[in-house]
């Protein structure tokens, strides 16, 4: 039996490594095109990832985790054993989950939604906001997300990574070399 399980999160974890949105699919959640899940992990998706949805193009960062269930009911269960508080979570098109945020039971986050690492997220997100913090609060839009980004942008995303370790020496080392704190 011990053999057996051991073989078994052994897969798993093989699974999830080789094709994390293929995993994803395989437990149950609903994941749109164009997904990308650096970092993920088996809890992820929590204990019910049937009730979890993904758009398209939803970059989930490592230590994310989609929490379905108000786990504070246990408490109650001597008294009341069926008790279960479960709720569905949604994630719109083109949404960033930042490393190590939380979305809890029932929320719904919009599209074009940037989600600050360790975040936590109490209540439904719109369309087109930033938000971070615990609870999780609207800084900015994104299009005023968008113009910052272009602004402190250092243009190597596209470059081997050679050059881009160099680019990026050199660029720190002139910023440090001016006394730039935020270069």
């Amino acid at each position: 039996m011990i053999v057996k399980r051991a073989l078994s999160a052994l897969y798993r974890l093989y699974l999830i490594k080789k094709d994390p949105v293929g995993y994803a699919r395989r437990i149950g959640v609903e994941v749109g095109p164009g997904c990308w899940f650096p970092g993920f992990r088996a809890g992820t998706f929590g204990s019910e990832p049937y009730l979890v949805s993904l758009g398209r193009r939803v970059l989930v960062c490592g230590g994310v985790q989609f929490i379905t269930h108000d786990g504070g009911v246990w408490l109650f269960r001597e008294h009341h054993p069926e008790l279960d508080v479960v709720a569905p979570i949604s994630v719109g098109d083109d949404v960033v989950l930042g490393a190590n945020a939380i979305v809890l039971p029932g929320v719904s986050i919009g599209s074009r939604v940037v989600v600050g690492a360790g975040s936590v997220v109490t209540r439904n997100v719109p369309d087109g906001v930033v938000v971070a913090g615990v609870p999780a609060r609207i800084l900015c839009g994104i299009d005023e997300y968008r113009e910052r980004v272009l602004r402190k942008s250092v243009d190597v995303a596209e470059l081997p990574e050679r050059e881009k370790h160099e680019a990026l020496k050199r660029h720190f080392a002139v910023a440090a070399n001016r006394g730039e704190q935020d270069a």
